[in-house]
């Protein structure tokens, strides 16, 4: 099979054959996914208190983080990953659920985003999750001729897994995840980057790296932070428990082609309501854990424990609301649809805002603000990106990044801009 071939068959999503809902869907998660990830950029984790300035904390500070961590951490880009495997069936379908010309198509289409994430990773912020997918999404291949039955099988089987990551880890004493944070210090000793103490291991100080006013440093820390989100990722199974949305997400992208799954109320409200009903509960529970549990081997696999019984079923509780929501009033969530279309774009270029913000580079405003007030700078934030999405694609058919991954997926020239 030459490339000349495969590139003959395969072609971007027009217009006409996306569903609007998961774009609204996409960028739903896009907002919340920064509203989640802003407290890293903001410093909000690496400042004292007393570095707040006066009249930008409120009362309310702790009861608002709470609720947004019970409803917002990890809730959204478990939509996310839904989504990317819900895409996945799509392209699957489009290419005529042909295994071969899809391997040979996704695999290109992994390759490029796995180096958009590396750059991104690498240089920019430890927090990207987009390797990951990449990653990932080359072992999801395997699994596009799988049954309905196996997918959420697996898909299950693998959601709970980190539960039995967590057990391995602390009865063996094999912390392989250790590995890599002892790589990221060792890396900071070796460049001269400043590190802290705590109970008499070192660790790299992301006060200093944050308020660091050096470009060159900058990228210098970045690139030693890829192993702390490396030894993050294999200690908190996350591997395992996005592959395992993939799955579901690869069943869900057959059903609404299948069976248009989108407009089966009965079936979202019964999603909706077990998803509050297990969800909703085991994630508080895990909010009181991290807020308030202690640092033991018991609160730990407590919290694992939560996080795997407690996040995917509230997220698609949360997913299938805003499907209903939709088919009865769409016009209220129309207005995401922009920035999910330029969801990839969107994600990065919110990188480069919070870190010009924030970050020593920048403006400086790390450890300034307190949470409303950063939640608040978020929304902002994420207006502004509306606005923009809106205004770009009354002229494009595909955000900037979008444009530049499908040029080199499809290996020819994209037309970008809309038809006069």
């Amino acid at each position: 099979m030459t490339v000349s071939v495969n590139n003959n068959k395969i072609s971007p999503i027009v217009a006409n054959q996306r569903i609007k809902f998961l774009d609204v869907l996409r960028g739903v998660a896009i907002l919340f996914i920064f509203m989640a990830n802003i407290l890293s950029f903001s410093g909000f984790f690496s400042f004292p208190d007393d570095a707040l300035i006066t009249g930008l904390v409120f009362p309310f500070d702790e009861v608002l983080d709470f609720i947004i961590y019970t409803l917002v951490d990890g809730k959204f880009y478990s939509i996310f990953s839904l989504l990317f495997g819900i895409g996945c069936a799509m392209q699957f379908n489009k290419l005529g659920n042909n295994k071969s010309h899809f391997a040979f198509f996704f695999r290109k289409r992994m390759f490029w985003l796995l180096i958009i994430g590396l750059i991104h990773l690498c240089l920019f912020w430890l927090g990207d999750i987009l390797a990951l997918y990449a990653l990932l999404g080359f072992v999801l291949i395997w699994f596009v001729n799988s049954s309905n039955k196996n997918l959420i099988k697996f898909g299950i089987i693998l959601i709970l897994f980190p539960i039995i990551n967590w057990l391995f880890v602390h009865l063996t004493k094999l912390n392989y995840a250790e590995f890599f944070f002892n790589l990221n210090t060792s890396y900071y000793e070796y460049y001269g980057l400043p590190l802290e103490e705590w109970e008499g291991n070192k660790y790299a100080d992301f006060q200093q790296f944050i308020a660091n006013e050096s470009l060159s440093d900058y990228f210098k820390y970045n690139i030693g932070n890829t192993f702390i989100r490396i030894g993050a990722i294999l200690e908190e199974g996350r591997i395992f428990k996005v592959l395992g949305i993939f799955l579901i997400g690869l069943w869900a992208g057959r059903k609404i082609l299948n069976e248009d799954l989108l407009n089966n109320v009965k079936f979202l409200k019964k999603v909706v309501l077990w998803g509050i009903i297990i969800g909703l509960p085991i994630s508080t529970f895990r909010t009181y854990i991290e807020f308030f549990g202690g640092r033991e081997d018991f609160w730990g696999f407590l919290k694992t424990v939560a996080y795997a019984f407690g996040t995917v079923p509230l997220a698609l509780g949360i997913a299938a609301l805003l499907a209903l929501w939709y088919r009865k009033s769409p016009n209220g969530l129309n207005i995401f649809a922009p920035v999910g279309k330029m969801a990839l774009s969107n994600y990065i270029f919110q990188t480069f805002i919070a870190v010009i913000i924030f970050y020593g580079i920048g403006f400086g405003f790390a450890g300034k603000f307190g949470f409303t007030v950063i939640m608040g700078i978020a929304i902002l934030i994420f207006i502004l990106q509306i606005i923009i999405s809106k205004l770009w694609l009354q002229h494009y058919k595909f955000g900037p990044i979008e444009w530049v991954w499908r040029q080199l997926t499809y290996g020819k020239k994209i037309i970008i801009s809309q038809p006069k």
